[in-house]
């Protein structure tokens, strides 16, 4: 579907929604949206000249524009989708937008339950190393791209892609990169075997996959792949990282290649997850006709997108705030925590987010929370949802009681973990927020509290 010239954006605010309008202005499109808060990205696109209006008014709404386009989280009794439809303008779910968009380039599309951004990032970050002159829209701020979207003048276009509402088997594109495949989003695809469905059908719809085989999931799509380009620390992938040590924000590990040794090669980020986002960025690269030896030099360049992995402290006690929201997630986080910082107790502090994510794995997080030593837990980010009666961070907590050794502490409400974490920090503590909600505000707070002076740590 060919795009037109005028478009309206409701939640144009969002990551996802904020790089797309983002795209369509340096297109020579006219972009104009709303959104219930003003926030960063509002201020950026209204610096660059888009008509942002805070609150949402069917008035804003005019028969002739191209179409209003709407995230996932925009009800259909919307004031200004329900203008839209008596103006007949047509509304276009945003990645249906995208897709048109992608429609005009040779496209890397990114999808997987986790690590979408990151990859994407570095995809991005070694395709301009490369030369290539990439266009990128990326879910998250990326301070070393200097944003999350770019339109850059090269024929590639590398896209984060959203599986949350399932309209991501509509995008086709030219390679396919799959990180792995979780049990996530239940509230869409009603079943475990729906959403491995939904991704098998996206990769297979490409015309060249990249696959982490390192996922037993991803394994199985890969067997009816011959030609893909399978990434991972087993044996049996073509691209592969062995003997990977973690130090601290270092993380380092010999490449190999169809057999061939790159040599010992480095990232700046901890942890063997982003090894693996590493290996499928790199695999993208080559899959779009990339060097692989100036792909491999180019990897420490590579670095983490806003909250993800973020330090916000190094004073004696480490302050990091995270984006990770899914056990599988947490997980993986701490266990980088652990495998780069050996001896540091770690206090995690963790908002779950949304009610029928904390419904259907609460028992899960038992075992997310495994090294962990102290776990403070706050009330549900609902993220617009309603609350689902019987659903509260209790079960979380109790599983996490069950499961581990940790010691828990259970504070409803965020504002009031700070002075819980004053109270207990010591020097040398590792302390992380996690959630995908507004715990950010928590570790920040305590990051100034730190610069401050006010704690010892000597």
């Amino acid at each position: 579907m060919a795009l037109g010239r005028r478009y309206h954006l409701v939640g144009i605010g969002g990551s996802g929604m904020s790089g797309l309008a983002s795209i369509l202005l340096a297109q020579g499109r006219e972009v104009s949206g709303s959104d219930l808060k003003w926030s960063p990205e509002a201020e950026r696109l209204s610096r660059l000249g888009v008509p942002v209006q805070v609150g949402h008014d069917g008035g804003c709404i005019s028969s002739d524009l191209d179409g209003v386009i709407i995230s996932s989280a925009i009800p259909p009794d919307n004031a200004e989708v329900a203008a839209a439809r008596d103006h007949h303008v047509p509304v276009l779910r945003r990645l249906h937008a995208v897709a048109s968009v992608l429609e005009d380039y040779s496209s890397i599309g990114v999808v997987g339950s986790h690590g979408k951004s990151t990859t994407t990032a570095m995809a991005a970050t070694l395709l301009q190393a490369l030369g290539f002159s990439p266009s990128y829209l990326i879910g998250a701020y990326c301070p070393s791209l200097g944003g999350n979207a770019h339109l850059g003048k090269g024929e590639w276009f590398v896209a984060e892609v959203d599986e949350s509402d399932g309209l991501f088997t509509r995008i086709h594109p030219t390679v396919a990169v799959l990180t792995n495949i979780g049990r996530d989003h239940l509230q869409t695809y009603r079943s475990e075997g729906a959403i491995r469905e939904a991704f098998r059908q996206y990769v297979l719809h490409a015309q060249r996959a990249v696959l982490a085989i390192d996922d037993e999931h991803v394994r199985t799509i890969a067997a009816e792949i011959p030609d893909a380009v399978t990434v991972g620390l087993r044996a049996e992938a073509q691209l592969r990282a062995r003997n990977v040590l973690h130090e601290r924000f270092q993380t380092s590990f010999d490449l190999i290649y169809r057999g061939n040794s790159l040599g010992r090669r480095s990232i700046p980020v901890p942890g063997t997850h982003n090894v693996l986002n590493a290996l499928c960025a790199l695999g993208a690269v080559l899959a779009a006709g990339g060097d692989v030896h100036a792909a491999a030099d180019a990897l420490g360049d590579l670095s983490l997108p806003h909250r993800r992995f973020e330090v916000l402290e190094e004073n004696g006690v480490t302050v990091v705030d995270d984006f990770a929201h899914t056990p599988e997630e947490v997980e993986a986080t701490l266990r980088a925590i652990r495998e780069g910082w050996s001896g540091r107790r770690i206090v995690a502090v963790f908002q779950p987010h949304r009610y029928t994510r904390t419904q259907n794995m609460a028992r899960d997080f038992g075992h997310a929370f495994s090294e962990a030593d102290i776990v403070i837990v706050t009330n549900i980010y609902s993220a617009c949802e309603q609350p689902v009666p019987g659903v509260s961070s209790a079960g979380i907590v109790d599983a996490v009681l069950e499961t581990t050794d940790s010691c828990v502490y259970f504070i409803p409400h965020k504002e009031e973990v700070v002075a819980q974490l004053k109270a207990l920090i010591r020097p040398g503590d590792f302390i992380i927020s996690v959630g995908a909600g507004d715990i950010w505000t928590v570790t920040e707070e305590l990051a100034h509290f730190l610069k401050e002076g006010s704690f010892c740590v000597a």
